[in-house]
């Protein structure tokens, strides 16, 4: 069974990830996403087993010979490549399309009506919800958010991890580190919780957007869904992907002739993906954008 819907969910992916889309992240963008992902993955997975170190699963990744040295080093390794992801992005906000970004992400009044407007949908006391431009006040919350408790990891974990230097040099009392050790992990918690609860429901779980927002992988996102998480956000160029796709009387669906055009290429394209489905679509020839 596990083999079966994981089959099912990755097929379902490669459909979503071929249907008309737009691109929402640029490629540098995405490669901060993956920098900031990889390395926070490994700080959690490396920073709660200090923390648990006579957990099951803590003992069969570090219970070795020489394994809990190993997860220091590597847990400090990650913490580098996520400050140097920090400089990079920040790098990145004086750029031009940077300016864009920061301009967008920064929280204006239109947040707290949409807010409202959503609440009022989630009370059943409206229609529809709110309607979002390029960032939701979601989104904002969590890129803010991150920010903040980048720079709060960063300073705790730099005294932790030079606490010698500054009790030796700067004279720093050890009830200050005791105090930054206690922030450093409930800091860790409210990120882990964070991602598992806010950001995955909003990238994967959430009607409209299941099996997942595929921008994380090639900067492009669904132009339907697009649309429809962000349909007052601003006009992006549709861009087409060619692959293997099935043929009408597979899916059942009713399409549209193909043109002598798109015959003599002899491929065709999805013109439109129901979120969240991504099969049934008509065919159209392709186009170059």
């Amino acid at each position: 069974m596990l083999l079966h819907n994981t089959a099912d969910w990755l097929r379902r992916i490669q459909l979503i990830s071929a249907a008309p889309s737009v691109e929402r992240l640029s490629p540098g963008e995405v490669a901060q996403h993956w920098m900031l992902m990889l390395s926070f993955v490994v700080l959690v997975i490396t920073g709660f087993s200090l923390r648990f170190s006579e957990a099951g699963w803590v003992q069969w990744l570090f219970g070795w010979q020489g394994g809990f040295e190993a997860r220091g080093i590597i847990h400090r390794v990650a913490a580098v490549v996520m400050t140097l992801g920090a400089v990079w992005h920040l790098g990145y906000l004086f750029t031009a399309r940077g300016r864009r970004w920061l301009r967008d992400m920064t929280a204006a009044g239109k947040d707290v009506t949409d807010f409202s407007q959503n609440i009022a949908f989630f009370l059943g006391l409206r229609k529809g919800g709110a309607g979002f431009g390029r960032f939701s006040y979601m989104e904002k919350l969590e890129y803010w958010a991150l920010v903040w408790g980048t720079v709060i990891m960063t300073v705790t974990g730099i005294l932790l991890w030079f606490d010698n230097y500054f009790i030796e040099r700067w004279g720093l009392p050890k009830v200050v580190l005791e105090v930054m050790l206690v922030i450093h992990y409930y800091e860790a918690w409210l990120a882990f919780l964070a991602i598992l609860v806010w950001h995955i429901y909003g990238t994967m779980f959430k009607p409209g957007v299941y099996p997942m927002n595929p921008a994380w992988l090639s900067g492009k996102m669904p132009k339907a869904m697009y649309h429809e998480e962000h349909p007052q956000g601003p006009q992006l160029p549709t861009r087409t992907v060619r692959i293997r796709y099935e043929e009408p009387a597979d899916i059942g669906e009713v399409t549209q002739p193909v043109t002598a055009a798109s015959s003599q290429t002899g491929s065709v394209v999805p013109s439109k993906v129901p979120a969240g489905d991504g099969r049934g679509a008509r065919q159209e020839p392709a186009q170059t954008h």
